[in-house]
């Protein structure tokens, strides 16, 4: 689901293979799920007396996986049921991944454990939310990094700050679904349908900045709430893009030099050439082996890295 791309901040890099490992496994379960209902709807109607221990005989024995009820799965349970179940798994470790990214980046840029909450609502009044914090974290820029870094960043298909108030409208609907599936046992609370209501005037996919439509339906309080696998899947997609932006946002801060100086240290340079051309050569490997893209002003770097006493002449 995710392109290749660079990501200034490790917990980024760290959420993105999460993301991806996430999907690595929900794809082909959802396809050996889907088979193995064939499978055993099919043997059902060979062999009809077959009991439990039968069923588990001829397609669990050898997985040391115990305590199966295939006929309940995959015939009693529909197709639908099972997906609105994988969805709630999905979205559940996908929120985590996310709240745990957002309190680790901000800690990348000096700011205290705990606050990453703030880039789980929009702006209030009375508090910063996830556009404010990031202005805020903002104010006194990195020359360096916005001139160097910054425009490669912010050039990613991903991002997406001139739609962020819509993202997070559409994060805090489907927070609130996922709250109504752990805590409520299924059932749409208030504060799920107002989340709806709040997101349904920009849930279109131009909106969004999607190619297909976020699958959703409906919220209205105390019914019980449907998740769509398709509609969790496209809403990861957001969530990725939330994190694209704020990765890239953050990165002009005068803070993020803390970060570009440790990457910078952390990889071993040999004696640079005293030849120019040899010279760049050795600093973009230098940059590419730090995980940082192809610096726009190279010559930034350079001076950057002779400050920091990362390199000598």
């Amino acid at each position: 689901m995710l392109a290749l791309a660079y990501y200034f901040f490790q917990p980024t890099r760290v959420a993105a293979s999460q993301i991806t490992e996430l999907f690595d496994f929900v794809w082909p379960t959802a396809a050996a799920l889907w088979n193995l209902r064939w499978q055993v709807s099919g043997f059902l109607q060979e062999v009809p007396e077959s009991t439990p221990k039968q069923l588990h005989d001829r397609f669990v024995f050898g997985s040391a996986i115990h305590g199966t009820n295939l006929k309940k799965a995959c015939v009693e349970t529909t197709w639908d049921e099972q997906k609105h179940h994988m969805s709630g798994i999905l979205l559940t470790n996908a929120f985590a991944t996310y709240e745990h990214w957002a309190d680790e980046i901000l800690v990348c840029i000096g700011m205290a454990a705990g606050s990453g909450k703030r880039l789980q609502f929009d702006d209030t009044p009375k508090k910063l939310g996830l556009p404010g914090t990031l202005s805020a974290a903002c104010a006194t820029e990195s020359s360096i990094i916005k001139k160097a870094f910054y425009p490669t960043y912010i050039s990613s298909p991903k991002y997406s700050l001139s739609i962020m108030k819509n993202l997070i409208a559409c994060y805090r609907f489907f927070k609130e679904l996922r709250n109504a599936q752990i805590h409520n046992g299924g059932l749409a609370t208030s504060e799920a349908e107002r989340a709806y209501l709040a997101f349904a005037p920009n849930s279109s996919k131009a909106a969004l900045g999607m190619k297909g439509i976020l699958v959703h339906d409906p919220v209205v309080e105390g019914e019980k709430i449907k998740l769509h696998l398709r509609g969790v899947v496209g809403f990861c997609d957001i969530l990725f893009r939330m994190m694209v932006t704020v990765d890239a946002e953050l990165c002009r801060s005068i803070n993020a030099e803390v970060v570009l100086e440790k990457a910078l240290k952390d990889v071993k340079i040999r004696t640079l050439s005293s030849r120019p051309n040899r010279r760049h050569l050795q600093l973009l490997n230098h940059c590419s082996s730090a995980r940082l893209p192809k610096p726009i002003d190279m010559g930034l770097v350079y001076q950057f890295m002779l400050s920091k006493r990362i390199i000598t002449i």
